[in-house]
């Protein structure tokens, strides 16, 4: 199975440290989301928005550890999404936060992330953005 990653599982370290079988792939975009912060990284339809992530092919039991690691159903669902790539738009599993409030995520979290766009080669500016619009959300009442 393919697995989007846009946050802490970008990370390379840890996502070898969670799922050793895990094959890094390629670099990947969600076209029709956008990057935002609940504490942790989670995805929001947005027509014009775009995520940046990477694709790793992962195994049954990589599923099992990250459906652990992301809190699946309390604080993550899964969900198919369609991702582009350099060899075309691709099929993938990503997890989706369930509602919780927007709020920008701790430093140490953001670092993770943020070594993650690094070993990716992905556009930080893009996180840094999604980290500073955190800040302003608004939340419902």
């Amino acid at each position: 199975m393919l697995y989007f990653a846009y946050g802490a599982n970008l990370n390379l370290a840890g996502m070898r440290r969670r799922c050793p079988n895990a094959v890094p792939r390629v670099p990947a975009q969600l076209h029709g989301y956008r990057l935002t912060f609940r504490r942790v990284a989670d995805i929001v339809p947005h027509a014009p928005g775009v995520v940046l992530g990477a694709l790793y092919d992962i195994t049954p039991a990589c599923e099992r550890a990250l459906d652990v690691f992301e809190g699946v159903p309390r604080e993550y669902r899964k969900s198919i999404v369609q991702v582009e790539t350099d060899n075309g738009t691709l099929e993938a599993m990503a997890y989706i936060m369930n509602p919780a409030p927007f709020a920008p995520p701790e430093i140490g979290y953001f670092g993770i992330i943020s070594r993650g766009y690094r070993d990716w080669g992905l556009d930080a500016s893009a996180l840094r953005r999604a980290r500073l619009a955190a800040l302003h959300e608004k939340n419902p009442v």
